[in-house]
C-alpha cells in the first residue's frame, strides 16, 4: 500500500521566505469580492428604507446619515 503526504504551508500559509501562498491570495480576493458585494446589496437595501423603518433597528440619526452616504459605510446594528 502506497501513501502519500502533501506539504500544505506553500498553499496555505506564508512561507519561509514571507510569501503568501497563491491559493491563500485567491482565496482572500474571492472573499473580498463577495464581502463587497454583500455590503452593496445592504447600502442599496438600506438606502430603500425610511428613517423611521431604520430607526426601529436600533439606528441613531448619525447612523443613518452614515449609512445613505455611500455603499462603502459599515452598517453595524444594534441587536
Amino acid at each position: 500500500m502506497n501513501t502519500t503526504t502533501f506539504d500544505t504551508t506553500y498553499t496555505t500559509g506564508v512561507t519561509e521566505s514571507g510569501k503568501t501562498g497563491f491559493f491563500k491570495r485567491l482565496m482572500l480576493a474571492f472573499i473580498a469580492a463577495r464581502e463587497a458585494e454583500a455590503r452593496r446589496r445592504v447600502a442599496i437595501h438600506i438606502s430603500s428604507l425610511s428613517d423611521h423603518q431604520l430607526a426601529g433597528f436600533g439606528m441613531g440619526a448619525r447612523d443613518i446619515e452614515l449609512a445613505r452616504s455611500g455603499p462603502a459605510v459599515r452598517v453595524e446594528l444594534a441587536n
